[in-house]
Parts: structure tokens; sequence; C-alpha cells
């Protein structure tokens, strides 16, 4: 496992917005740092190029680990998993401050929010509350 430069970590922090690229978690509402995360697991062959990297959660990386792939469950089939370096979130995901659930809306969208977990029960809980005090989802 190679060490990311902190200057790195910063370029890719800032590219990022400072935010999970799969849940849009922003950095200022945790205590934990982002993670750094292989788009393309080092275990697959991914590499430590800025084009690989990208901020995630904690909860983001653990469940997409090396996984690429994701299993949608409307069609069947198994997809590639949303890239949030090449991808554009709204393209594919969307938000109910309702519910605090993030819905897939392309088959990439659902098999990545199946694949992360997105909507685990203290996630979802933890999105209310943010919706509430103003903090999430994140404004552009």
């Amino acid at each position: 496992m190679s060490k990311i430069s902190d200057e790195l970590r910063q370029k890719v922090a800032k590219t990022a917005k400072y935010r999970c690229g799969y849940c849009l978690m922003p950095q200022s509402i945790i205590p934990m740092l982002l993670e750094i995360e292989h788009i393309l697991a080092q275990a697959k062959g991914g590499t430590d190029d800025e084009s690989n990297l990208w901020l995630a959660c904690g909860a983001c990386n653990s469940h997409k680990h090396a996984k690429t792939h994701g299993f949608d469950v409307s069609t069947n089939q198994e997809v590639k998993l949303f890239n949030p370096r090449l991808q554009i979130w709204e393209e594919h995901f969307e938000f109910n401050s309702r519910t605090g659930e993030i819905i897939g809306k392309t088959v990439c969208g659902r098999a990545t929010v199946e694949a992360l977990r997105m909507n685990e029960e203290q996630a979802v809980k933890a999105r209310i509350i943010w919706v509430i005090a103003g903090w999430y989802p994140p404004k552009d």
C-alpha cells in the first residue's frame, strides 16, 4: 500500500469539493477525515494517480472496497459502479429530503446505492438531521 502525499490529498479534496463522491457527505459536518478512495482499487491494478483518486466517507469506501460493479435489481444487470471523477451525481442520483434516502435514477445509480449500502438506517437518520440543520444536501 502506497502513501498519498499531503499535497495530492489536498488537490483531490479540493476537486471533490470536500465531500464524499458517492453520498455527498460534506467534510464540514463529520469529525472523521474523508478518505482518499481508489476508484479502481489497488488490489485490482489501480494506481495512486490523481485520475484514480477521489474522496469518500468511511461508510461508502468500506462498502465499495474493491468493487467495480454492482447489481441493478430493476433490470437484473451487473453494471459498473458510479465514478465520481467522470460522472455527474445528479444524472444518476436524487436525494429525497423527506425520507433521507439517496435514490438511484439509472442502472448505475441504483447498483451503486445498493453496493455501497447508501441508505442504511443510520445514514438515513443522519441525513434527515442534516437536512433540518440546513447542512445537506450540499449546495453548489
